[in-house]
């Protein structure tokens, strides 16, 4: 009989603190605690096609053209007035810089050009006129990544880059003739061709379609730093060029780039 109150009395002290406990823990809340937002990540390594528009002024590239053709700075040429914008297109390289978080480097080579061509009677012969200005352009970038949300970016940046400008205006028979009378007139070549240094601030907007598919966006605007002299036919230097004939204007580009994306 001692034995079993002995067994009751132990039951109830064991008991009575594991009860207490589990009213406590009807009194716990255990509401998830939120998580913090982690940035997201930006990687990129691509190549790919770009085609740019730019809108360069043309004014005086037409007022040479008219000069090349004339001998006349007021003389009429019969072309059409070259108009923007120019189609430059070409290809583009980039790649992340993992020791800089978000930073990523490229290089870029565009060609393009605008061009009027018109038929003309030179001295009772029937001659083809054409006016074309060109530009070449290598550009290094430097873009920063910002990734609002998955596969989206948007990269603010800048380029130094250098290339050539061309003012080229040809004038030939119309129709077919022999080597030995090639170059004789109506005949007529004369380029002008010169160096330049631009810098070119750029706004890119790209979206990964796939982990290895990427399109893209862009605005810019180029600002020529420097120019070298003017050279007529690759020889000799050419003055009184108009200082507005620049690559300095704005631009719109597209582009489809493979590689690695996040």
């Amino acid at each position: 009989m001692k034995r079993l109150l002995l067994i009751l009395l132990a039951g109830i002290v064991v008991g009575t603190p594991v009860l207490a406990q589990d009213d406590k823990l009807d009194d716990l809340s255990f509401e998830e605690m939120p998580l913090k937002d982690e940035a997201i990540p930006y990687f990129a390594v691509g190549v790919g096609p770009v085609v740019t528009f730019g809108f360069p002024d043309l004014a005086d590239v037409n007022r040479v053209g008219a000069q090349l053709a004339t001998g006349s700075q007021t003389g009429t040429s019969g072309l059409s007035d070259l108009k923007s914008p120019m189609v430059l297109a070409g290809a583009e390289i980039f790649t992340a810089i993992g020791i800089v978080p978000n930073l990523r480097v490229g290089f870029s080579w565009i060609t393009g050009s605008s061009q009027a061509t018109t038929d003309v009677t030179v001295g009772g012969t029937p001659a083809t006129r054409t006016l074309e200005y060109g530009l070449g352009l290598r550009t290094i970038h430097i873009d920063y990544a910002w990734v609002p949300f998955k596969s989206f970016s948007v990269l603010p940046g800048v380029g130094l880059g250098w290339g050539t400008q061309s003012i080229n205006y040809f004038q030939g028979f119309k129709g077919s003739r022999d080597l030995g009378n090639f170059n004789t007139p109506p005949d007529v070549f004369a380029q002008l061709e010169r160096s330049i240094l631009y810098v070119a601030p750029r706004l890119n907007v790209e979206y990964a379609l796939a982990p290895f598919l990427l399109v893209r966006a862009q605005a810019g605007y180029s600002i020529q730093a420097s120019g070298s002299d003017w050279k007529g036919n690759r020889t000799t230097v050419i003055t009184g060029v108009p200082d507005g004939i620049k690559a300095q204007n704005f631009s719109a580009q597209i582009g489809l780039f493979v590689g690695l994306f996040n």
